[in-house]
């Protein structure tokens, strides 16, 4: 969080009200994704069946949980958290989009969070490339600060990285007048092996 922070406050939009909100946000958000990494997939019952393996497709091949497994946990644990009806699903024409998870603590101050899905390992060079553009873009019209959950599903099959290595800030600015858009970005491996059946990569 302190090292999150650090670089917030670079940002000349880093002024209260929506400074202290996003603060709120960020803290929540973190303390769900400490809380998904140690969980296991029983931890609520089918909200969280996601963190575990996926079943199997009718033809016997290997399932994939969909993206909205993710979007609906998030939901939920926010919806508990923060102030009733600020927390919505689906917000749509924002940014001439539709928002996955969106915190409007007053009218006119709204916080994004954009939740993604990978079928590969989620590494930070390949989640900003591919999905941090449209993170961006809905911060246009209100602060510039957002969030992207990134549900790693690739194979976890020797282990995945821990905690912090899943987590970081980036600035992101279409033009050199823009104010760059500062997106917390954070990975939860999802789809996972119970441990015990984690195996050392083969040399």
């Amino acid at each position: 969080m302190g090292s999150l922070l650090d670089v917030l406050r670079t940002s000349p939009a880093w002024k209260a009200p929506n400074s202290t909100y996003f603060i709120v946000l960020l803290e929540y958000f973190l303390r769900f994704l400490h809380d998904r990494f140690d969980g296991q997939a029983d931890l609520y019952g089918d909200r969280t069946a996601y963190l575990g393996p996926a079943p199997n497709k009718p033809d016997g091949s290997a399932g994939l949980w969909p993206e909205k497994a993710v979007q609906d946990d998030i939901h939920q644990h926010l919806s508990g958290l923060l102030t009733p009806g600020t927390v919505q699903r689906e917000v749509i024409d924002v940014a001439s989009g539709r928002t996955d998870v969106t915190y409007t603590p007053e009218p006119g101050r709204r916080l994004v969070i954009e939740v993604k899905r990978r079928k590969t390992k989620a590494e930070r060079n390949a989640v900003e490339r591919d999905c941090l553009a449209q993170a961006a873009n809905y911060t246009v019209t209100g602060p510039p600060f957002g969030i992207l959950l990134v549900g790693d599903h690739s194979s976890h099959a020797a282990g995945y990285s821990d905690f912090d290595d899943g987590a970081w800030i980036t600035r992101y600015a279409r033009s050199t007048t823009e104010v760059p858009r500062l997106i917390v970005v954070g990975v939860l491996p999802i789809g996972r092996p119970a441990p015990s059946a984690l195996r050392m990569p083969a040399l």
